[in-house]
């Protein structure tokens, strides 16, 4: 019996992921910061996460499924803007609660609320990544099991 290849498991790919997750997610909530000290909470919001949705998808591509081919480099950039797009409505939400409830709330609560957000869509942000990246199981000649059009 062989071992699957190092990153098709689970736990390499879980623990890959929550390392550059947890990276980004402090990236993220500090570029939040800084940059919600100069412009809308919204705007800050939006770039924050452009930016670290960009390195992350990355990243996570390369270290964490194991994909280190520039072929196929743009569609994940591609999906990688599904993912920004959950992201963003995730904490966008979050903050525009925040802010109806509270519009005087500090950076510091923005900042926390904007976390608490991206860590929902983290959750969906894995799934849908391993998803897309894992390997395509080969089909052997002559195998039964191959889908027949109807």
């Amino acid at each position: 019996m062989t071992s699957a290849p190092r990153h098709t498991r689970l736990k390499h790919q879980l623990s890959s992921f929550a390392i550059i997750g947890i990276a980004s997610t402090i990236a993220n909530v500090v570029l939040f910061y800084v940059l919600n000290l100069t412009m809308n909470a919204q705007v800050a919001n939006a770039l924050s996460l452009i930016i670290t949705t960009i390195l992350n998808t990355a990243a996570n591509r390369r270290f964490t499924f194991g994909v280190r081919s520039r072929e196929g480099a743009g569609r994940a950039q591609l999906q990688g803007l599904v993912l920004w797009l959950i992201m963003w409505a995730a904490t966008a939400l979050a903050l525009f609660l925040l802010l109806h409830a509270n519009p005087d709330a500090s950076h510091t609560a923005q900042s926390v609320v904007q976390l608490a957000g991206n860590v929902v869509a983290t959750i969906i942000r894995f799934v849908m990544l391993r998803r897309w990246f894992a390997p395509k199981p080969a089909v052997a000649a002559g195998d039964s099991r191959v889908e027949r059009s109807a």
